[in-house]
C-alpha cells in the first residue's frame, strides 16, 4: 500500500494476506540430487515464498516499485512483472536485473531460458535469460481482431506456443521467429480462459468461459473428450502419479475431480474456497495438489483415498474479504475482523503464529447463499476484556444490521457457547429493523453493555450471558426532534420469564457509542441527538447529562491511562470535529476542530498523551492531548476505518478500505536517537509530492582481500582509530567510566548503616603520646580539638581558594590543543578524582568543560568518555543548565550546548544504524527456516 514518510511511525509488517490476485508460481530448486518445493505468492508489490511441503513463509522480496501483475520463476531465479517492468529477483530476495516492455503484462511464462511476457494489448515479448543476460530477443504486436487471454507450451513443440483469444480461437506461434505457424479454423464458441498441457503429447486441455473443458488434440485438430462446469473455468490440473484424473476450478471456488479412462466426474468439492481459484499444481509424482484462490488462501490436498477424492492436508488463509476491524489484546497479538465474518488472532513479531477464532453465522430466515450453506455477517465492531481471558468470553463482536452480539474467547481461540440478545427484538415487531450500535465491555471483564437504534442500553453477563439490566431514562428530554421512525414507545412492558418489565428506552435517538471508566463505576453514553449522559453502575440510574445543541454525537474512544473519552461531534452542515470529554468533571476538556470531513476512527496511544484521528480522505492525524497541537499526518493511498495502539506503545495497528491486511507500524520514539517532533498548522496535510520513498541504496558487496587483513602487523591492529571517519571508544575497561554519573549514588548505598561504636579496651597498638610521667594514650579532646579547628579554618576559606587544579587547566585553555591536553588529564585520573573535578567545576568553567567535551567529540575518539562525563556534568549542574537564559552571561553555555547536540546526533546516527543492521542480521539468522 502506497503511503508516505511519517515522523512518528514506520511500516513494520503487514499481516493476513496469503496470496493476491496474481496466480502463484511453483518453484523447484535443487541442492544437490534433492530438490526443494516452493511457492511464491505475488502480494502487491512483493513475493512471498512459502515452503511448499508445509506452506509456512520463508522469505519475502523486495518491494518493486509498481503492483506485481504476474509471476514465473526458475530454479536458478524468480520473475516478476510490477506495471511496465519484468524484474529479475536472484534468490527471490533483489532486484538484479530489470526491463521496461512499454506495456502492462497480464501473464507469463518460462520456457527454457526464455520468458515470454503477454502485455494488456496481446503482444508478445521473448526475452532472454540465459547467462545473466537479460534483454528483449524478439516482439510481436498485438492485434485488435486477436486478444489473447491464456498461453501454454505444448510438450515436445520447440519455440511454440499456444494462445488461446476470447473469441474462442488457438493460434500456434514460433517465438524464435515471431510468426503465426497456424491458426486453428476451428472456433471453440466461447472465450478460452486457460490452456494446459495433460499427461499425454499432443493433447491440450481447454478451459471456456461457458463452462467447458475440452480435451483438444493439436496435432490432429481433433476434440477427444468434453466436461462441463457450472461456472467459468479459471484453472486445470493433472495427476501424473499414474492416475488418470483430472481436477478442474471455476470461479465459484468449486473444484470437480473427473475419471479420464471412465470419462466421468468423481466428485465435487464446494464450499472450501468461497472465489475464484487461480492455480491448480500437482507435485510431480506425487498424489498432491496445491490449489490457491482469490480468497486470500493457500490449500495443500492429497489424494489417498479410495473413492479418488482429496481430503485437505494443510490450510493457510486469511479473511476473504477485506477487514472492518482491528483490536490489540496483548502486548504483540492483534484480533481482526472481517466483512467475511470471521474473527482472526496474529502475532505482530511472527509471520507464522496466526489463528482463526470462527465465523458469525446468519440465523434469520431466507438468508442461505446459493450453495445452501449458511451466509456470514459483516462484523462492525469488537470490544475486547483481558481480565477473564482465562475464565470464560472476553470479546464481542456485533454485526452490520443485527441486534445479536456474538461472544469469543482469545485463550481458547474459540468461538462463544451463547450470544448476547434481549428479548424484545425477538418478541416485538416493532423492533424488527432494530441493531445493535455501540458496545463495551466492562474493566472487570464481567459485564458487557450493549447500545441499540432504538435508545436502549441493555447490561449483559460476560459468563453466563444472561441479560442483567436495561437502562432507562426517565427524565423528560430536553431535544424538540422527533423520530416516529427510530424512536421507541415512551413505556413498552414486555413479559420476560414471567414477569413485568420496564421496557423504557435510554434514549430517544440511536445510541451511537458507550465507554465505562476505569474503575467501572460509570458508563457515557451518547445518542445521536446530542446527549451525553453518564450513569451509575450501582444504582443504573443518570448521575450528570451533557447536551450540545444541534450536533450529532458519533463514535468515542476511551483513553487507558486517563480519565479522557474522545467523541465525534457532528455539527448540521456536516462538520465534525473531537472533543475529549473529562469523565470525572462532567466537562470538555479538549477540542479539535480540524480532523477531516469525515472520521472513521479514533484512539489514543498507550500513554495517553497522543490522539489519533482517521478521516475519509486517507489522513491520520497525530494530536499531542497536552498542547492541543497537530504533531503528525500520515497520508496512505486508502483510507483507514479502524486502528489500535498496543498496550506497549511500540505499534500502531491500521485497517484500510478494501484492504485485507492488517498493517503495522512502529513507534519511532522507542528506538530512534532524535525524532523531529513539532507543531503543525492545524491545515496540514502531506501531499504525494516530494514525498515518494527513498531510493534503494546499492551496497557494494565485493569481498576484501582477506590477505590484506591477515598481514596487517600487530601495531596497525592495535590503532584505536583505523578510520578517521569511524566514532572510536578509548579502549578504556567499563569500570573506569560507566559508574560515573551514579557515582553518588553508589557511594551513598555503601555507606555503613550503624555509626562507629567505641572501644572498650584499647589495643596496645594504639598511637601513644610522650608525657613526663611516660607514655599516655591520644585523649578524645585533642581529636575534637583539632577537628573543630580543621571546620573553623574550611569555613573562612573562599571559592577560588577550593579551585581544583583541573579548573585552573580549563581557565587558561584557550586552544583546541589546550582543550584536548586537558581532557588527557582529566581520562587518566581515577573515578572518584574524575568525579570531585566535575563536581568543583563552577559556573564560570563549566561552558569551557563542555567546549572541552566538543572538541573531543569532534575528533570522534574516547566516545563513550565524553557521553559519561557529559552525563555527569550535567546530572550534577543540572540546576545551572536550566537556569541558563538568553542573557549575555549564559550565551557561551547555551551555544556550546547546542553546537554539542548536533554533533551528539550526527555521531550516534552513523553507530545507530550498524546497531540496527546487525540486530536485524543476527535476529534473521536465529530465526530462519533452513
Amino acid at each position: 500500500m502506497k503511503r508516505i514518510q511519517s515522523e512518528l511511525f514506520v511500516p513494520y509488517r503487514f499481516m493476513g494476506v496469503v496470496t493476491g490476485d496474481a496466480s502463484p508460481s511453483i518453484r523447484s530448486t535443487f541442492v544437490g540430487k534433492k530438490a526443494t518445493l516452493s511457492v511464491l505468492c505475488p502480494i502487491d508489490n512483493v513475493i512471498v515464498q512459502y515452503n511448499g511441503k508445509k506452506l509456512r513463509a520463508i522469505g519475502m522480496s523486495d518491494p518493486l516499485n509498481d503492483k506485481i501483475t504476474a509471476v514465473a520463476s526458475s530454479s536458478s531465479s524468480v520473475f516478476a512483472a510490477a506495471g511496465n517492468t519484468i524484474s529479475s529477483l536472484k534468490f527471490c530476495r533483489e532486484v538484479s536485473d530489470s526491463i521496461d516492455i512499454g506495456a502492462p503484462v497480464k501473464m507469463m511464462t518460462l520456457i527454457g531460458t526464455q520468458l515470454v511476457a503477454i502485455d494488456v494489448s496481446s503482444g508478445i515479448h521473448v526475452i532472454e535469460t540465459e547467462n545473466d543476460t537479460f534483454q528483449m530477443s524478439l516482439l510481436m504486436e498485438g492485434s485488435d481482431n486477436f486478444e489473447i487471454t491464456s498461453i501454454c507450451h505444448p510438450s515436445t513443440y520447440l519455440n511454440k506456443i499456444v494462445v488461446g483469444s476470447n473469441e474462442g480461437r488457438l493460434r500456434i506461434i514460433n517465438i524464435r521467429t515471431g510468426k503465426v505457424i497456424h491458426e486453428f479454423q476451428r472456433n471453440f464458441g466461447s472465450a478460452i480462459t486457460i490452456l494446459e498441457q495433460t499427461t499425454a503429447l499432443d493433447v491440450l486441455a481447454i478451459g471456456m468461459a461457458n463452462g467447458e473443458v475440452l480435451l483438444f488434440n493439436v496435432k490432429l485438430d481433433k476434440v477427444l473428450s468434453t466436461f462441463r462446469h457450472d461456472a467459468k473455468i479459471t484453472n486445470i490440473a493433472f495427476r501424473d502419479d499414474g492416475e488418470a484424473a483430472m481436477v478442474t476450478a471455476d470461479q465459484n471456488g468449486t473444484m470437480a475431480v473427473w475419471d479420464l479412462e471412465k470419462q466421468e466426474l468423481i466428485g465435487k468439492i464446494t464450499g472450501t474456497h468461497t472465489n475464484e481459484i487461480n492455480s491448480l499444481h500437482f507435485l510431480a509424482g506425487e498424489p498432491i495438489m496445491l490449489s490457491a484462490s482469490h480468497d486470500n488462501s493457500l490449500r495443500l490436498w492429497i489424494f489417498d483415498s479410495a473413492d479418488g477424492m482429496p481430503r485437505e492436508l494443510i490450510r493457510l488463509e486469511g479473511h476473504s474479504k477485506p477487514c472492518a476491524s482491528v483490536k490489540f489484546v496483548s502486548k504483540n497479538e492483534v484480533l481482526s475482523a472481517g466483512k467475511d465474518g470471521s474473527v482472526r488472532k496474529y502475532d505482530v513479531t511472527s509471520l507464522t503464529m496466526r489463528q482463526k477464532l470462527g465465523s458469525v453465522a446468519q440465523q434469520k430466515k431466507g438468508a442461505l447463499s446459493p450453495n445452501g450453506n449458511t451466509e456470514v455477517q459483516n462484523v462492525a465492531e469488537m470490544a475486547f476484556g483481558w481480565q477473564r481471558e482465562a475464565a470464560w468470553n472476553n470479546v464481542f463482536c456485533r454485526q452490520v444490521n443485527d441486534t445479536k452480539v456474538t461472544t469469543w474467547q482469545t485463550r481458547n481461540n474459540t468461538h462463544g457457547e451463547f450470544n448476547l440478545e434481549h428479548d424484545r427484538f425477538k418478541k416485538k415487531v416493532d423492533f424488527i429493523d432494530a441493531t445493535a450500535t455501540a458496545l463495551c465491555v466492562s474493566p472487570c471483564g464481567n459485564f458487557v453493555y450493549i447500545g441499540y437504534s432504538t435508545g436502549h442500553i441493555d447490561q449483559f453477563n460476560a459468563q453466563s450471558g444472561r441479560h442483567v439490566h436495561s437502562f432507562t431514562n426517565t427524565a423528560p428530554s430536553k431535544s424538540k426532534k422527533k423520530d416516529s421512525k427510530r424512536r421507541a414507545p415512551k413505556k413498552s412492558f414486555i413479559m420476560s420469564n414471567g414477569s413485568l418489565v420496564n421496557d423504557t428506552p435510554a434514549a430517544d435517538s440511536a445510541i451511537t457509542s458507550l465507554s465505562i471508566d476505569q474503575l467501572g463505576k460509570e458508563l457515557m453514553s451518547t445518542d445521536e441527538e446530542g446527549h451525553m449522559v453518564f450513569w451509575s453502575i450501582a444504582t443504573k440510574k443518570i448521575t450528570a447529562r451533557m447536551f450540545k445543541k444541534d450536533v450529532k454525537l458519533g463514535i468515542s474512544a476511551s483513553c487507558p491511562a486517563n480519565s479522557l473519552v474522545a467523541v465525534v461531534s457532528i455539527a448540521e452542515n456536516g462538520a465534525e470535529s473531537v472533543i475529549l470529554v473529562d469523565t470525572v468533571c462532567h466537562r470538555v476538556a479538549r477540542a479539535f476542530e480540524t480532523v477531516g470531513k469525515k472520521v472513521n476512527a479514533i484512539t489514543f496511544s498507550s500513554d495517553g498523551k497522543w490522539l489519533l484521528v482517521a478521516d475519509n480522505e486517507s489522513y491520520i492525524r497525530v494530536f499531542d492531548v497536552a498542547t492541543s497541537q497537530l504533531i503528525d499526518v500520515l497520508l496512505f493511498s486508502k483510507p483507514c476505518i479502524s486502528m489500535s495502539y498496543s498496550e506497549t506503545g511500540q505499534y500502531l495497528a491500521t485497517v484500510h478500505e478494501g484492504e485485507r491486511a492488517i498493517y503495522s507500524w512502529f513507534n519511532k520514539l522507542l528506538y530512534a536517537i532524535h525524532v523531529n517532533v513539532k507543531a503543525h498548522e492545524p491545515d496540514y496535510l502531506p501531499t504525494w509530492e516530494g514525498n515518494e520513498e527513498d531510493e534503494i541504496v546499492d551496497i557494494d558487496d565485493e569481498d576484501e582481500d582477506d590477505s590484506t587483513v591477515m598481514d596487517l602487523n600487530l601495531k596497525s591492529l592495535k590503532e584505536l582509530q583505523i578510520d578517521e571517519n569511524l566514532v572510536t571508544f578509548s579502549g578504556l575497561p567499563s569500570s573506569r567510566w560507566a559508574n560515573l554519573p551514579d557515582l553518588a549514588m553508589i557511594k551513598e548505598r555503601n555507606k555503613p548503616t550503624d555509626a562507629p561504636k567505641k572501644i572498650k579496651q584499647a589495643p596496645f597498638f594504639l598511637s601513644a603520646a610522650a608525657t613526663l610521667d611516660g607514655f599516655e594514650f591520644e585523649t578524645e579532646n585533642m581529636e575534637e580539638e583539632m577537628n573543630g579547628d580543621s571546620t573553623h579554618i574550611m569555613s573562612k576559606r573562599n571559592l577560588l581558594e577550593l579551585e581544583s587544579s583541573f579548573t585552573k587547566v580549563l581557565r587558561t585553555a584557550t586552544t583546541k590543543e589546550n582543550l584536548l591536553a586537558a581532557f588527557k588529564t582529566l581520562h587518566e585520573m581515577s573515578l572518584s578524582a574524575i568525579d570531585f573535578q566535575i563536581r568543583a567545576l563552577n559556573p564560570q568553567t563549566l561552558p569551557i568543560f563542555f567546549r572541552m567535551l566538543l572538541e573531543v567529540l569532534k575528533t570522534k575518539n574516547n566516545f563513550e568518555l565524553v557521553q559519561a562525563y557529559a552525563a555527569t556534568a550535567l546530572k550534577t549542574h543540572r540546576s545551572i543548565v536550566w537556569n541558563a537564559t538568553d542573557e549575555p552571561e549564559h550565551q557561551e553555555l547555551n551555544e556550546v550546548l547546542e553546537e554539542m547536540a548536533k554533533y551528539q546526533r550526527d555521531s550516534w546516527k552513523e553507530m545507530e544504524n550498524l546497531f540496527v543492521e546487525n540486530m536485524a542480521v543476527v535476529q534473521w539468522i536465529k530465526n530462519a527456516l533452513l
